[in-house]
């Protein structure tokens, strides 16, 4: 049986919209039980996850007045059962000639969009969350493009940061509509998130190198000359994902001593972080350590004044660090 798909997302919600209004005393529920489906299954249909069979499509059309099942008749293509591996047929070709013909002139913006599921505007506007996010995908992210699979993933604790990935599955869903799947292994907590649009907005519009990263990441020249307070939550990002805060109890000191550090093996990021510390007036030191991976270095922001003033300019919003810098804030 063949499927039907919708010219562009809007037309589908359109499409579905029109059914709601003219069948308002029904629930989705009901609606789905009189084509043999769950709502669950309409809610799929309606959001685009899946292609609507093309029997349930012509009884999802009869609920809709003459007027609207001619307009929107004219709004989709067909596609086989198979559709992933063949185009629709000619009938479907007839069906909707115009919409072909504008796709063979912009053909390869076609093709660029093809396959697709999650879509969204890779050009948003900056703003805090996508900031954030930004931030932990240059600590502890990492892309990468398996055939035609385009993966996601930032790393973390199993434990320790469980929550703050919960977190950042919630900016994930607002930003792209995308639940990540998580993933706790014996090293680790992965957040995946499967998406070409996603892949794109990091390696196409920020140049955050695909693969192996940690030697040549740095912040996104787009974010310097952004306004501050989206470099500030950049820098919370990464500080959430590759900073830590440590408390030395010895005796030396009247009370504990409090730091904050900030770890990579980029060079270029460190030198970043080390000048914008500089012109934020953040009192901090940069230590060297070779290992065979190369040369790491770490940023220490050392003694509670110092990460007073670095808690009010970026902060933390990583309960895993909250919890330890608590008593400051």
């Amino acid at each position: 049986m063949k499927r039907i798909q919708f010219q562009s997302q809007m037309l589908l919600n359109q499409f579905f919209s029109e059914i709601k209004l003219n069948n308002s005393t029904k629930s989705w529920k009901t609606i789905a039980s009189n084509i043999n489906t769950t709502r669950s299954m309409i809610h799929n249909y309606r959001k685009g996850k899946l292609l609507l069979p093309e029997d349930r499509f012509f009884q999802l059309l009869s609920l809709l007045t003459k007027e609207k099942q001619e307009h929107f008749s004219k709004k989709i293509l067909k596609k086989e059962a198979n559709w992933g591996q063949k185009i629709g047929g000619l009938k479907a070709y007839n069906i909707n000639k115009e919409a072909f013909q504008e796709g063979r002139k912009s053909g390869s913006k076609f093709r660029k969009n093809f396959g697709v599921k999650y879509d969204f505007n890779i050009n948003m506007p900056l703003s805090e969350e996508l900031c954030e996010f930004l931030g932990v995908i240059i600590g502890d992210g990492c892309t990468n493009k398996y055939g035609h699979m385009y993966q996601t993933q930032i790393a973390g604790d199993n434990i320790l940061d469980k929550e703050y990935h919960n977190n950042l599955s919630q900016i994930s869903r607002n930003l792209f509509g995308i639940n990540p799947r998580m993933v706790s292994r014996p090293k680790g907590l992965y957040l995946n998130i499967y998406s070409k649009r996603v892949f794109e907005l990091l390696t196409e519009r920020f140049k955050i190198p695909k693969g192996v990263k940690c030697y040549t990441v740095k912040i996104p020249t787009e974010i310097f000359e952004a306004p501050e307070e989206m470099l500030n939550f950049v820098l919370r990002g990464m500080f959430n994902a590759d900073g830590g805060v440590g408390v030395d109890r010895r005796k030396a000191y009247k009370k504990p001593y409090i730091r904050v550090n900030y770890t990579s093996i980029s060079e270029g990021l460190i030198d970043q972080v080390h000048s914008i510390l500089e012109r934020y007036n953040i009192s901090h030191s940069v230590h060297s350590q070779i290992n065979p991976n190369g040369k790491i270095q770490q940023i220490q922001i050392n003694g509670e004044r110092n990460v007073k003033i670095f808690l009010k300019k970026i902060g933390f919003s990583n309960p895993r660090h909250l919890k330890k810098v608590s008593h400051l804030l």
